[in-house]
């Protein structure tokens, strides 16, 4: 029996893919996400939305075996291949080594390979881990490690496993699991009038402390786990809170929830259709970065509708709907 589907996890799913596209269209063209306050804002939260939904879904209270095995080919099935197929079909079209992610890595499509190793870590821990306690306390061991290996600014290990991205948002991953094994307790606090003014000026402050000369190791922390916590938690507080909203049978709502239920074929497809200026147009060097955003935006929404097209023409085969896009 399917499960029947949170909207307002497909509406945060929405929001984040729609950031991811808009963010890449402005580094394509030699813009830094942290070079503005607007771009700090933006970038601090997408990603980890993406690792809080997973694990949200991904909670098990315990697994045997079978299950561990099931939910592992599956994953491999819906992230690793797609990884696999779109890096070979990038680097075929760029004249590059077909395999060359082996060494390399996978570039832009180094989220989805993460994403499935965030699973298996957190399968494999609740396989090897009866005690439920003494799990959670092994997943908030790994999760502060988490935060300790930012301090390491440079990848290490096989760039095929991108451990240092492993470690940077496996966190949210597990902030996820938490989220869905206290799920009573985590929906009285996103609605929490105390919690979402604190964490939403918090937020703000720490936008504007970044603009100030500090020490890099602090400036590192700030950036990237005060504001991804408060961001993500901002987010997730919003969507919550408006959760019947997002039920509600609307054209918009269907909408939403295409996209959302679609991102990471979107995710996988709207490498392809990024506009690159090259040279970039002095009308388009001159704008001022609101302006900059909102055009990438406009771009981010034709993008997507370009993807989805894609993905409903490609769909009509189920095997390429399975092994190319992820899809179940």
């Amino acid at each position: 029996m399917e499960k029947k589907r949170i909207a307002y996890l497909d509406a945060i799913k929405c929001l984040a893919i729609l950031m991811v596209i808009d963010d890449h269209i402005r580094a394509t063209n030699g813009f830094d996400p942290y070079e503005s306050l607007s771009g700090q804002m933006i970038y601090a939260p997408i990603l980890p939305l993406f690792f809080f939904v997973s694990g949200f879904l991904a909670y098990k209270q315990n697994m045997d075996f079978k299950d561990v095995w099931n939910n592992v080919r599956q994953k491999f099935v819906f992230l690793v291949i797609p990884a696999v197929v779109f890096c070979v079909g990038m680097n075929l079209m760029n004249g590059k080594n077909l395999l060359g992610f082996i060494s390399g890595g996978w570039h832009g499509y180094w989220f989805t390979f993460v994403l499935f190793e965030c699973f298996l870590l957190y399968y494999l821990i609740t396989l090897a881990i009866k005690n439920e306690k003494l799990r959670i306390g092994v997943l908030l061991v790994l999760s502060l490690a988490g935060i300790g290996m930012l301090a390491v600014n440079k990848d290490f290990g096989p760039a095929i496993f991108d451990l240092r991205r492993v470690t940077k948002y496996f966190q949210f991953f597990v902030l996820g699991t938490l989220a869905m094994k206290f799920r009573p307790q985590y929906e009285r606090l996103m609605h929490n009038e105390v919690f979402k003014a604190t964490v939403v000026l918090s937020f703000f402050i720490g936008v504007f402390l970044l603009t100030y000369n500090m020490p890099t190791a602090l400036h590192h922390f700030l950036r990237d786990v005060v504001l991804r916590y408060l961001g993500t938690f901002a987010i997730v507080s919003f969507f919550v809170c408006h959760e019947e909203g997002f039920q509600c049978p609307t054209k918009v709502n269907s909408l939403i929830a295409l996209i959302g239920q679609n991102s990471l074929a979107i995710y996988l497809i709207h490498y392809f259709f990024l506009p690159r200026f090259r040279p970039i147009p002095e009308w388009f060097v001159d704008l001022n970065m609101i302006t900059v955003h909102l055009l990438s935006m406009l771009y981010a929404v034709a993008i997507t509708a370009l993807c989805l097209l894609f993905i409903k023409f490609l769909s009509n085969s189920k095997f390429i709907s399975k092994y190319v896009l992820g899809k179940k």
